[in-house]
C-alpha cells in the first residue's frame, strides 16, 4: 500500500508537467497564428511605408529619412528586409518576432512570481487579445515603431525586476541597455524610466536608509549605461543634429495638433480621454473588461511590490499620454496594453488561488473563469478577423482598372489622405480635376478629408458617361 501511494505521488508531478507544457503549447501556437498567419494580406498602415523605406535606407547607410523618430526600430525593420527581402511582409515578420519574444519574457518572468497558470494567463492575454486600428485587428501585425518600443520595455522591466529580487547589479546594467533600445525605438518610452529607478524603495526587507542608497546608486549606474547605449545608437545619425531635429519636430507637432476622429468628430486637439476611447475602440469591450477587472483584482492578489511596479508604469504612461501630450492617435494605447496584461494575469491568478475561505474561493474562481472565457471569446474574434484579412479598398483599384484594359492614364483622387492611395496607384494619382489624362476617379467618404469641390463638379459633368464600382470603403468611377 505504501509503495502504491508513493507511486501515485510521483505520477502527480508528471501529470502536472504535461498539463503545463500542453497548455503552454496551445496558447503559444494560437499566439503564433494570430501573429504570423495571413500577415501580408492587409493594406498598409498609415506610417508603415515610411518606416519600411527608412529602415531600408538606414541599413544601406542613408539615415536622412524620418529623423523625427529615433533609429533603433527602423534599423530592425531594415535588417529584417535584408534577411527576408525588401517589402512590408519582412518588416511585419520582425514586429511579430518582437511580440512572441515579449510573450516569452512575460511568461518566464511571471512564472516565478505567480506560478505557471498566472504566467500563462499574462502571456496569453498579450498574445491573443485584439488591439486594433482602422487598418487591422492587431497593431503589431504592421511594421510600426510601438511594438519594438514595447518589446524592449518588457525586457527592461523584467531585467530590472531580477535586479530587485536578486540584488544583482548586472541585471540593472542589462535593464539600462534594454531601456535605451526602447527609448531609441520611440522616445515616449522614456517616461517609464522612473518606475525602474524607484524599485529599491519597494524593498521592505531592508532599512529605508539602505533603500535610498540603492536608489541613488542604481540611478547613477542606470543613467551611465543608458547614456552610453543611447549615444552609440544615435551616432550614425549625428546625435546633436538628430536630437535637435526630433525635439523641434515633436514640439511643433504638439503645438499644431493632429487632426483625428474622436467619437466620429474631427478634433485637432482631442480631449484628454481620447486615448482611453481609442483603447475601447481598438480592443473591444470584452477585452477591456478582462484587462480592467483583472487589473483591479491584482490589488487583492497579495503581490504588492510587483503590482505597484507595474502600476507605476501605467500611471507614468497615462500622465504623459492623457495629460502632457496634446496629440492623441488611435494607436498610442498600445504602449500600456502589456502592463495591463501583466496586472490582469496577476489578478486572475489571485482569484484562482485556493488560499481563501471556501465561499470566497468559489466566487473568485467563478469570476476568474468568466474573465478567461471572455478573453477566449475576444481572441476568437481576432482569429476570425485575421483569417479573413485581405487587400481592400485602394489596393483593389489598379487591378480593377487593369481588368478593364486601363493600364495607362491618371486616376483622380479625393476624400482621403495621401498615405492611403500613394502605395497603390503606381504614380498614376492626381488631385487636379483639369488633368486631361484622367481615366478614373476614386473617392472616399471621410469626415477628416471632405471631397474637393472641383472633383465633385468633375463627376457631375461626367455623370452620364461613367461606370461606378464600389470597392469596400472607396468608390471607383471609370470614364466610359
Amino acid at each position: 500500500m505504501t509503495s502504491e501511494i508513493a507511486a501515485a505521488r510521483m505520477r502527480l508531478p508528471r501529470r502536472s508537467a504535461i498539463v503545463q507544457w500542453v497548455s503552454f503549447g496551445v496558447v503559444f501556437l494560437w499566439g503564433l497564428y494570430l501573429t504570423f498567419w495571413n500577415l501580408g494580406a492587409a493594406n498598409f498602415n498609415a506610417d508603415e511605408p515610411i518606416y519600411l523605406d527608412a529602415g531600408w535606407a538606414y541599413v544601406h547607410g542613408d539615415v536622412s529619412l524620418n529623423r523625427e523618430h529615433p533609429p533603433t526600430a527602423k534599423y530592425l525593420i531594415g535588417f529584417a528586409q535584408l534577411l527576408f527581402g525588401q517589402g512590408a511582409l519582412s518588416g511585419r515578420i520582425a514586429i511579430g518576432l518582437c511580440v512572441v519574444a515579449g510573450a516569452l519574457i512575460l511568461y518566464f518572468w511571471m512564472r516565478r512570481e505567480i506560478g505557471w497558470v498566472g504566467a500563462l494567463t499574462v502571456s496569453g492575454l498579450w498574445l491573443v487579445l485584439p488591439r486594433g486600428v482602422v487598418s487591422g485587428v492587431r497593431i503589431d501585425r504592421f511594421a510600426l515603431l510601438e511594438p519594438v518600443m514595447v518589446f524592449f520595455a518588457i525586457a527592461a522591466f523584467a531585467a530590472a525586476w531580477l535586479w530587485f529580487r536578486k540584488r544583482s547589479w548586472v541585471w540593472l546594467i542589462v535593464s539600462a541597455a534594454l531601456m535605451a533600445l526602447s527609448v531609441t525605438s520611440k522616445i515616449s518610452s522614456i517616461v517609464l524610466v522612473p518606475a525602474i529607478l524607484l524599485l529599491p524603495l519597494l524593498d521592505r526587507g531592508v532599512a529605508m536608509r539602505r533603500r535610498i542608497r540603492n536608489t541613488v546608486l542604481g540611478g547613477v549606474l542606470f543613467g551611465a549605461v543608458f547614456a552610453v547605449v543611447f549615444v552609440l545608437l544615435y551616432l550614425p545619425m549625428g546625435i546633436r543634429s538628430a536630437l535637435t531635429y526630433m525635439a523641434e519636430f515633436q514640439a511643433t507637432h504638439d503645438a499644431q495638433g493632429h487632426l483625428v476622429l474622436v467619437a466620429g468628430v474631427p478634433e485637432l486637439f482631442p480631449p484628454w480621454w481620447a486615448n482611453l476611447l481609442f483603447t475601447v475602440d481598438g480592443m473591444g469591450v470584452a477585452a477591456v473588461i478582462v484587462l480592467a477587472a483583472g487589473a483591479l483584482a491584482s490589488l487583492w492578489a497579495r503581490r504588492v511590490e510587483l503590482v505597484v511596479y507595474l502600476g507605476v508604469g501605467v500611471l507614468l504612461l497615462w500622465i504623459f499620454y492623457l495629460v502632457v501630450s496634446k496629440v492623441a492617435l488611435p494607436h498610442y494605447y498600445y504602449s500600456w496594453v502589456w502592463l495591463f496584461c501583466a496586472l490582469a494575469g496577476i489578478g486572475i491568478a489571485g482569484l484562482l488561488s485556493p488560499k481563501r475561505r471556501a465561499g470566497a474561493t468559489i466566487a473568485t474562481r467563478v469570476l476568474a473563469v468568466a474573465l478567461l472565457l471572455l478573453a477566449v471569446v475576444s481572441g476568437a474574434y481576432s482569429s476570425v478577423m485575421i483569417w479573413n484579412e485581405r487587400a481592400a479598398g485602394l489596393a483593389l483599384v489598379e487591378p480593377a482598372l487593369e481588368e478593364l484594359g486601363l493600364d495607362d492614364g491618371d486616376i483622380l483622387v479625393s476624400g482621403m489622405a495621401d498615405w492611403e492611395y500613394l502605395p497603390y496607384l503606381d504614380d498614376r494619382q492626381t488631385t487636379d480635376a483639369a488633368d486631361p489624362d484622367v481615366v478614373a476617379v476614386v473617392t472616399k467618404d471621410s469626415v477628416r478629408f471632405p471631397p474637393d469641390p472641383t472633383v465633385t463638379a468633375f463627376l457631375d459633368e461626367h455623370a452620364g458617361d461613367v461606370t461606378v464600382e464600389t470597392l469596400d470603403d472607396v468608390t471607383l468611377y471609370v470614364l466610359d
